[in-house]
């Protein structure tokens, strides 16, 4: 699946109803896959709603990826080329950005001088960043970013392996959402099934972003 393949479609539906039985005057849970609601049936186990429910949060997170990498790809441009001076040397330092950088480069525009192993080129997935309510011990620091992935590339390193885009994970570490009850945990481990889905686009993208820049190379 790729954002460039007009035609494709994810559709994703779950109908669920607590009725009464009209047999045994007993609540009945209900359920429903098909929009029509042609397949709509009592739940005999959890096992059966938690099985469908699965099946449409794999969808929801198919459709999330497609969105992604739609919109990725709309927003990707030709990487910039550009000079400037290094700071311990005074020679020009002539570096080409990585495909998508949306680092700021505030080298760049201040136009002053620059240490190589300083200047980034950074691809941050900012609109699918998951934040989860993290402590420590007795402490909240409230909201935390957690499993966000920058692709990252040092274009003029002294070292041309930093050069070669790759992936750093943000993970939070000694530090835990406590207190939780079902529901909590559910919502917990709903956001980290969707970080998980985006982390999988960031990978897709950073094997693009690597192509393009080894491709320059050759």
């Amino acid at each position: 699946m790729t954002a460039d393949a007009p035609g494709t479609a994810i559709t994703g539906f779950v109908h669920a109803e607590v009725m009464t039985d009209v047999d045994t005057g007993k609540p009945a849970f209900c359920l429903a896959t098909d929009q029509s609601l042609g397949d709509f049936t009592q739940a005999d186990t959890l096992d059966e709603v938690l099985k469908a429910t699965a099946t449409e949060r794999a969808r929801l997170n198919r459709i999330e990826r497609l969105a992604t990498e739609f919109f990725q790809a709309a927003a990707t441009h030709e990487p910039r080329s550009w000079t400037v001076a290094d700071s311990s040397t005074g020679m020009p330092l002539n570096g080409t950005c990585m495909a998508g950088c949306d680092g700021f480069h505030l080298e760049l525009s201040s136009g002053t001088a620059a240490n190589a192993e300083d200047v980034l080129c950074t691809q941050y997935d900012r609109a699918n960043t998951t934040e989860l309510q993290i402590g420590c011990g007795a402490d909240n620091f409230g909201d935390w970013a957690t499993l966000s992935v920058e692709i990252k590339s040092h274009p003029v390193h002294p070292d041309e392996a930093m050069r070669i885009p790759h992936a750093a994970v943000e993970v939070t570490e000694d530090h835990y959402i406590e207190d939780l009850d079902g529901n909590g945990l559910a919502v917990v481990i709903d956001k980290l099934e969707k970080r998980v889905a985006a982390m999988r686009v960031r990978h897709a993208e950073l094997v693009r972003i690597r192509s393009e820049y080894l491709g320059r190379q050759a």
